[in-house]
């Protein structure tokens, strides 16, 4: 803490008469609102050991899903990546992944300019079990 200057000019050691009272940073919600965001994070990532799934790869599959929900259909990556809050790179790099590991299903969009996804039943399972878990935790509201 910084010494207080009195009238006199004088450093005061003890900060010197009344405390200021702190006036909260602009920035101090948006923190606290990313405190909580990773607290979820951490929890879901221990609920999710068994089976072994990454927070990021819930993440995924279960923002998949929702777009498939709402449109009734396979969706595009650069969809999930916007709607998950991850670069476009990140989103292919992790698709292709779960592609490999039966999670989804990748195809070219009709286009051939995007790439396409639905979730395989495994991908299914393993959202609705990673959901199940993280209610029965009181983490879902």
């Amino acid at each position: 803490m910084r010494p207080k200057i009195d009238d006199s000019g004088h450093a005061s050691p003890c900060g010197g008469g009344a405390r200021r009272t702190a006036v909260p940073r602009a920035t101090a919600r948006a923190r606290q609102r990313w405190r909580e965001a990773r607290m979820f994070q951490q929890k879901a990532q221990r609920l999710f050991k068994e089976p072994t799934t990454a927070f990021v790869e819930w993440l995924l599959l279960e923002t998949l899903q929702e777009l498939i929900d709402e449109r009734g259909d396979a969706v595009s990556q650069a969809e999930v990546a916007r709607r998950c809050g991850l670069s476009e790179r990140v989103v292919s790099r992790w698709m292709s992944l779960m592609s490999d590991l039966g999670f989804v299903d990748r195809g070219p969009d009709p286009d051939r300019r995007a790439w396409r996804l639905i979730l395989t039943d495994l991908g299914e399972r393993t959202v609705r079990v990673c959901n199940e878990r993280l209610e029965a935790a009181g983490l879902t509201g």
